[in-house]
This record gives C-alpha cells, sequence and structure tokens, in this order.
C-alpha cells in the first residue's frame, strides 16, 4: 500500500496493560465487557466517574495476551497515573508503547489481512462504523501527515455520527448516552459492577437519557466549534466538529421537540440549521 494512504494520527498513543490480574482489573473499572472482546477487534469503551461522566476515552484491543489501549495524547499521562493506581499490588504491567497509530480506510490488495495483521504493523477493524476503517499500530516514523486525508477522516466521522473527545465534546462533562456510546458496544449491562455502573444502568433502565449525538447542517458555514445551538431564544445544546455546513452536535432531544411544537426553529449564531438523526439509532425527538 502506498505510504500517503495510511493516515498517521499524530495525536494518538497506544498503552499495553499486561499481567495475570489485568483481565480481572479491566472488568471492575472499566464500561467494556471483555468476555466478548475478540482478537482483531478494536472496541470503543471508556472509565467513569463515579457519578456516570465519561473520565477518559479509548479504543481497545486485545493483543498477544494483554489490551491495547489506543488513546488521546492530553490523556496518557492521566490514564497511565489512574490505571497505576488501581492496580495496587495486582499483577498488572502498563507501559506505552512505541507505536504510532495510523489510519487506513479500505483493506486494499492484501495489505489489511483478516488475521490482523499488515505490512505496516498490527490492524484492527474500528467496531464503531464501517466509515471509519482499520486502525494500524505500526513503528514510529514511517508515516507522514497528510492534510486531505485528516480532512477526509474528519467527515467520516461526521458521516457516522462517531464523536471524538476534544472536539465534540469534553472529558468529564457528558454521561456515556450523550454522545451515543450505547450504540458502538461501549457499555455493558450485564456484566458486574464497573465505576459508574449504577448510573449508567439506572439511566438506561429508566430511560432518563435526555441528550444526544445528531448532526446539523446548514445552506452557510456553520461557526465555530462550541457554539450554542438555539431553539428560538433558548439553548439547546453545543455545536461540535465543523466542516463547513455539516456538524456534530449534543442537543437535548426534549427541548428541540418542545421547539418544534412551538413552531421555533433551530439556529446557530444566526444561521438556521437542520437536524438529523442517526440511523444507527433507535431513539427520537420527544419531549
Amino acid at each position: 500500500m502506498p505510504e500517503q494512504q495510511v493516515l498517521h494520527l499524530i495525536n494518538r498513543a497506544v498503552v499495553k496493560l499486561a499481567g495475570s490480574d489485568a483481565e480481572s482489573l479491566l472488568q471492575r473499572l472499566i464500561t467494556n465487557d471483555l468476555n466478548d472482546l475478540n482478537e482483531g477487534e478494536l472496541r470503543y469503551g471508556a472509565l467513569l466517574t463515579p457519578q456516570g461522566k465519561v473520565a477518559l476515552d479509548f479504543l481497545l484491543s486485545r493483543h498477544e495476551g494483554g489490551f491495547l489501549f489506543d488513546l488521546d495524547r492530553d490523556i496518557l499521562s492521566p490514564f497511565i497515573m489512574k490505571m497505576g493506581l488501581y492496580r495496587m499490588r495486582s499483577d498488572v504491567s502498563i507501559e506505552e508503547q512505541e507505536l504510532d497509530v495510523g489510519v487506513v480506510f479500505d483493506a486494499v490488495g492484501g495489505t489489511v489481512l483478516d488475521d490482523g495483521v499488515a505490512s505496516e504493523g498490527i490492524a484492527v477493524r474500528d467496531t464503531r462504523s464501517d466509515l471509519l476503517g482499520w486502525r494500524i499500530y505500526g513503528a514510529k516514523g514511517q508515516w507522514q501527515t497528510n492534510q486531505d486525508l485528516e480532512g477526509a477522516y474528519l467527515e467520516r466521522h461526521l458521516t457516522a455520527f462517531v464523536p471524538q473527545a476534544g472536539l465534540d465534546f469534553a472529558l468529564g462533562d457528558v454521561f456515556p448516552y450523550d454522545i451515543n456510546m450505547d450504540y458502538f458496544g461501549a457499555l455493558d449491562f450485564e456484566k458486574g459492577c464497573y465505576v459508574g455502573q449504577e448510573v449508567v444502568s439506572r439511566m438506561h433502565h429508566r430511560g432518563t437519557a435526555r441528550k444526544r449525538l445528531v448532526r446539523l447542517e446548514a445552506d452557510d458555514s456553520l461557526p465555530m466549534t462550541g457554539t450554542a445551538v438555539l431553539a428560538g431564544e433558548k439553548p439547546v445544546g453545543t455545536i461540535g466538529a465543523v466542516i463547513n455546513n455539516k456538524a456534530l452536535a449534543i442537543v437535548r432531544l426534549d427541548r428541540v421537540a418542545e421547539a418544534q411544537a412551538e413552531g421555533l426553529t433551530l439556529t446557530a449564531d444566526g444561521i438556521l440549521l437542520r437536524m438529523t438523526l442517526p440511523d444507527y439509532a433507535d431513539f427520537t425527538v420527544s419531549s
């Protein structure tokens, strides 16, 4: 595969947790059930606060008897420190890997193989959406940055309704449901307790989630990330990552329903908005 077809995600790092107690420790901490996490599968997950909000998020895969955590470099140190505190005297090693993180949108010419091996490194399919392709973990320095691919990757996140921390939401400020984590295989409701599980389970069983991730479009270019979404004069959400006239946004669906009932339109900085719900979701606009 030509080098330019691999997008180097310079903001990502890889940490490996291994040891005889690694799986049991993680089962008590993170939102995923590791019992059905297979080799070659990349799954979205999180470590929650005791109040049930997303403290740290990551992509997780099994590899050589341990677990690879693909995460934003901004949370690399907090992740290692927090896992170190939880580890205590358990047989768990926590090590940053000397690997770069790349993305390939499609399996081309057999370069990405079904057994999770690529000429560039370890390959795992991103299960959040087929549009997000394969993650590749390879030796440092072999890929160059590519602005065209970076734009294409962000566009795919928008099309697939898949949020990114730091662009579409701030860690520590959202519940998993606010960013549709329950539709990405990131939340388990059957395994034993984990940090924040009680709040997540209560919201799931009572159906009390009000905020959801949606896509907004306009005839004109949208205002910057962080701009308030208004229904009339009332705030109902916040714009996330923007590409020209499209953006992801977290909105209060009940408030949008009330606005629609009153004949009010959605705007951001005076720009008229159209809202689309994810095709993977079964929630609706309702009060």
